[in-house]
């Protein structure tokens, strides 16, 4: 996709230096055409010059002639060139200027927060491309404002539950209405880790935004590290009523950051449990595929929306195909992170599904060999 835009763009910039050059061709022409055109209309010179041998009194009236056609000749180009050029200057700011100041004129509506605003459609092919860029860009910093509010406002919903916990328990504790105790003090614990991990969130989701993720690659077993999160997060699956099992090459080891590689599995593992229902299952396959370490987290259950499988991947984005509901718990960055950590590592991690209700497949792609900066 990105080689076929490089060489639309370059296709573009050959055919706008294509025409500026022309309308100097058309000019230059143009003029060169009045002036022959005078020249051989007002001046003595012809085919048949001279015919006979001048005297000095027709060499006299020759050269005044001749002054007299040079100088209409010169200015007659001159003023058919101007005309030329202003027709050339008025085309080329209607196809080329005109639709510029649109586009700056929307930039300048999308730096004061106006996303709204589009560039219309300018007639030069060669512009189209930017104002379709400049359009998109618009259509996505609109997006993202709309999921920064809706990050705000889940944000502060899931911050004031466990807030408005612990500030109930500590009063009841002042007034006496609650004794200290292991109950008390664990369901006190278990609001602070709630709070833990919504600010361990969005401390993985700003360095994720900066690229700067640091990586500390070792020999690591994939399928054991898989098989040691299943183990994991099984009570989870087993609570949920939703099958769990690994599967594939054993060992496969690759050159990776066993910490990161845990948090991408979790995160897909967590995704997954949430998609599914009593009943469903969820399969972790390991293998070789391309020269490549591959581990894929397949569910069958609400499945993706085709057109929401790259959205998926945005910060903020819970897509919930319809008739679903959508989990209490996560700030939809949870996917954000984990590809930000597969691409630190040299990697990919994508996403693919049959549709609605019919589950998904996450495929998370590493290099077998240590990633060179």
């Amino acid at each position: 996709m990105n080689t076929l835009r490089s060489r639309a763009a370059a296709l573009a910039r050959a055919r706008l230096r294509t025409k500026l050059m022309l309308s100097y061709v058309l000019v230059l022409l143009i003029y060169g055409a009045a002036f022959w055109l005078v020249v051989h209309s007002f001046t003595p010179i012809g085919p048949d010059f001279p015919a006979t041998i001048p005297t000095p009194e027709a060499m006299n009236k020759f050269r005044v002639d001749l002054d007299k056609g040079l100088a209409t000749a010169v200015l007659l180009g001159v003023v058919l060139s101007l005309v030329a050029g202003g027709i050339a200057a008025m085309l080329i700011s209607r196809l080329i200027v005109r639709p510029i100041e649109q586009m700056r004129s929307v930039a300048r509506l999308m730096a004061t927060g106006h996303y709204d605003a589009r560039v219309p459609a300018p007639p030069s092919p060669e512009l189209a491309g930017i104002a379709d860029d400049l359009n998109t860009l618009s259509g996505r910093l609109g997006e993202t404002e709309k999921r920064r509010v809706r990050l705000v406002s889940d944000l502060a919903h899931e911050l004031r539950t466990p807030l408005t916990i612990l500030r109930g328990q500590l009063d009841a504790l002042v007034d006496g209405l609650y004794q200290p105790g292991p109950e008390l003090v664990g369901s006190m614990g278990e609001e602070v880790e709630r709070l833990r991990r919504l600010t361990d969130e969005l401390s993985h989701l700003s360095r994720a935004e900066e690229d700067a993720y640091l990586i500390h690659p070792r020999d690591t077993d994939l399928t054991a590290l898989a098989r040691a999160i299943a183990d994991r997060l099984r009570p989870e699956f087993d609570h949920m009523g939703v099958a769990l099992s690994v599967t594939g090459v054993d060992p496969l080891h690759v050159p990776a950051d066993p910490d990161r590689v845990s948090q991408i599995l979790v995160n897909l593992l967590t995704n997954a449990l949430a998609a599914c229902e009593r009943g469903d299952r969820t399969t972790v396959s390991l293998g070789y595929e391309d020269g490549r370490a591959v581990l894929r987290v397949t569910d069958t259950g609400c499945g993706i929306a085709p057109d929401d499988l790259d959205l998926i991947f945005e910060r903020f984005e819970r897509r919930v195909p319809a008739g679903h509901v959508a989990p209490h718990q996560g700030s939809g960055i949870g996917l954000t992170i984990a590809r930000a950590l597969a691409q630190a590592h040299g990697g990919t991690l994508t996403a693919r599904s049959p549709g609605p209700g019919r589950g998904a497949v996450f495929t998370l792609a590493l290099p077998d060999q240590p990633r060179t900066e």
